[in-house]
């Protein structure tokens, strides 16, 4: 533990964007850094760190890259969680996605803030408020209105009811004005279109936008090249987005 203490002291900077992001490739830590190391030095200290369990790695099986995240114990020590939520190895692929995604949005100068799923449950009464907790809440500012979106991830298929009362939820809630859903398949994609529209409406069913990027799962998301659907109405991602009057 001597040795975390150092650690701790010297290279705490190097965590700091974990404690937002929650899990990041070795080089986009490296560049979020308050003062960017050089990748050799970066990278002998974060193995440092995994060597004494402060944080763990996972190296991706299509992409290579090698990702960092909090161990329970540094989630504790340098996040200052009583209430560890250490990211499972079962969620893994999706949490690397949703940052990545949040990431990119926020690079791209789409959204004005950003918010991941672990910052939100800390928020206290924000589930009374909000009657969903998704992947991740956006703001967005169109033609001097703010716009509060949830960003869902979808890489596999949920039960159909599951689907239907989620969205419901987001209805039901005042505090959302759009979903906006990303799939890896566009299999999934459809179901959830169809069972979505079962369960809210053709009235409500334009505060629900989809988009498909089947190559997600082995590479980065260009954001700028995807088409989002609106009522099965295709327009590109980032025309929603940079337009003024767009969302």
């Amino acid at each position: 533990m001597s040795e975390f203490n150092h650690l701790n002291s010297v290279y705490i900077n190097y965590l700091t964007p974990l404690i937002k992001w929650r899990v990041m490739d070795l080089e986009s830590l490296r560049r979020e850094c308050v003062t960017t190391p050089t990748y050799s030095h970066f990278a002998r200290v974060i193995r440092k760190m995994e060597k004494v369990q402060v944080v763990q790695g996972y190296r991706h099986p299509f992409n290579g890259k090698k990702y960092i995240f909090f161990s329970s114990l540094g989630e504790k020590q340098v996040a200052h969680k009583s209430n560890s939520t250490a990211i499972s190895k079962e969620s893994l692929i999706h949490d690397i996605k949703v940052s990545e995604i949040a990431r990119n949005f926020k690079a791209l100068g789409w959204v004005d803030s950003i918010q991941l799923e672990h910052e939100l449950t800390n928020k206290r009464d924000f589930r009374a408020a909000y009657k969903v907790i998704p992947d991740a809440l956006m703001e967005v500012t169109k033609a001097k209105h703010r716009y509060q979106l949830a960003l869902e991830l979808e890489l596999t298929q949920k039960n159909k009811q599951r689907i239907r009362e989620k969205a419901k939820q987001f209805i039901i809630s005042t505090q959302y004005d759009y979903v906006l859903y990303f799939f890896s398949k566009e299999s999934v994609a459809k179901t959830y279109r169809q069972e979505i529209l079962s369960a809210v409406g053709e009235k409500n069913l334009h505060k629900f936008i989809f988009v498909t990027d089947q190559f997600m799962t082995a590479q980065e998301s260009k954001l700028q090249d995807l088409t989002a659907y609106i009522k099965d109405r295709p327009m590109k991602l980032s025309a929603i987005f940079n337009s003024e009057n767009g969302v």
